[in-house]
């Protein structure tokens, strides 16, 4: 046996079966949703019973908003969700934005979005709560991959604005580490088309 089959026998020996429940032929879904969730952020995949209209419903009464303030940069979200369309965030009365996103990066849980979802706003002008709207077919390995695919799916003309939103942690939310930090309570509704 050589010198670095030793170590990696001796790894695989020592190897807690749980401590990797997700492996490396695991889903994206699956690994986004394991990082996504351990960092705080809440997941919630549509079934043939709900909607997102009655997802989001219950997320607005289960935080005692009034439908006022919550809204939406997308025209097309408010339609369907009956909320308002703003433009800017400029108004201390919006308690969360529903938004989608480009795609969803499963290596780090976080979601990668552009000026197609939050305009020239900056992620510290948003609100506390964001719920993002997406899809099966967003999930993507890392950010690499985020940006080749928006690269090609917007081939003429590349968005700005472009980021990542990260979950805010609350098991970290008293380190001064965090300090400034612009993560957000992220509510992620999930669809299968």
């Amino acid at each position: 046996m050589g010198f670095w089959n030793f170590f990696k026998t001796k790894k695989k020996d020592n190897q807690d079966p749980d401590d990797n429940f997700i492996s490396e032929e695991s889903s994206l879904d699956l690994i986004f949703a394991k990082n996504f969730t351990e960092s705080g952020g809440r997941f919630i995949f549509l079934d043939q019973q709900n909607s997102s209209k009655d997802i989001f419903d219950k997320i607005v009464e289960e935080n005692q908003w009034e439908i006022e303030n919550v809204c939406s940069l997308d025209s097309d979200i408010s339609k369907n969700l009956n909320i308002k369309s703003i433009r800017k965030i400029d108004d201390n009365k919006v308690k969360a934005l529903v938004t989608g996103c480009e795609f969803l990066l499963s290596n780090s849980g976080r979601i990668l979005i552009c000026n197609k979802q939050i305009k020239n706003n900056k992620i510290e002008s948003l609100p506390s709560v964001l719920i993002i709207l997406a899809s099966m077919d967003q999930f993507v390995s890392d950010l690499s991959e985020g940006m080749t695919k928006l690269k090609h799916k917007y081939k003429t003309k590349f968005p700005s604005n472009i980021t990542t939103i990260v979950v805010k942690n609350k098991l970290n939310e008293d380190n001064f580490l965090t300090y400034g930090n612009s993560a957000k309570d992220i509510y992620l509704i999930l669809s299968d088309d």
